[in-house]
């Protein structure tokens, strides 16, 4: 039975050497989810996030929209938290609608 629902929980460092297997297990949850499905990214064990990481996470967002799934992530913090505020796209990630990341 395929779930409805994923969580993806990368930990450590997000950066040009990291993302693109981050990327690579985003895709395969992804292809495996049915419409509609929901894939999660539990940012909680990322101690740091690169503009690599941010691209691979708004490439996954952007996928899982064109797919009819629903992307979000969740459990950023610190510096995670801060890169993603600074740049914009906290909210974007974070399920849109003033969702919390």
């Amino acid at each position: 039975m395929v779930p409805d629902a994923v969580t993806i929980a990368p930990s450590g460092v997000i950066d040009l050497q990291t993302a693109p297997a981050l990327d690579e297990r985003i895709r395969a949850a992804l292809a495996e989810l049915p419409a509609r499905g929901r894939l999660v990214v539990d940012l909680r064990e990322v101690r740091l996030l690169d503009s690599a990481g941010i691209r691979t996470l708004l490439h996954a967002r952007r996928d899982a929209d064109v797919a009819g799934s629903e992307f979000r992530i969740t459990g950023a913090h610190g510096i995670v938290l801060s890169a993603l505020e600074l740049t914009g796209v906290a909210e974007h990630l974070a399920g849109g609608c003033g969702g919390s990341a």
